[in-house]
């Protein structure tokens, strides 16, 4: 192994082009047939039905993606940089709800059997001066 290179922070290690919703419904109803109106209304009312069962404390299996589920993080002490205007303070972050995602096996496995291109690796670290 060579040199030892620095990570990129995780937000900056997502592949650079993301899919818009206008997008993927379009490509939906592209492979559907369905209208782009018809397709937006399932989609909408399909997530608003999956917001209510992550409120209800409810998880979700997605076919052949993975779960989406709802845990409590508990509380705990943090900093608060109160946006540079001040000096630092320590703080309780009270507990609360967030969302979770557990790949499943099916698309692990496809993940799997693609491999990452020389420059997506690249994309992971910090280039050098």
């Amino acid at each position: 192994m060579g040199e030892k290179r620095k990570l990129k922070p995780i937000q900056k290690r997502r592949p650079k082009h993301m899919v818009g919703m206008q997008e993927f419904i379009q490509d939906i109803s592209d492979e559907t047939g369905f209208t782009t109106k018809d397709v937006r209304m399932v989609w909408h009312t399909g997530i608003n039905i999956l917001i209510g069962y992550l409120l209800e404390g409810r998880s979700l299996l997605l076919y052949r993606i993975g779960m989406i589920y709802p845990i409590i993080k508990p509380s705990r002490m943090v900093t608060s940089l109160k946006g540079n205007n001040g000096a630092p303070e320590k703080m309780e972050m009270p507990a609360r709800w967030i969302v979770k995602f557990r790949p499943g096996e099916f698309v692990k496995k496809k993940l799997l059997e693609k491999s990452p291109t020389k420059e997506e690796i690249n994309n992971l670290y910090i280039e050098e001066k």
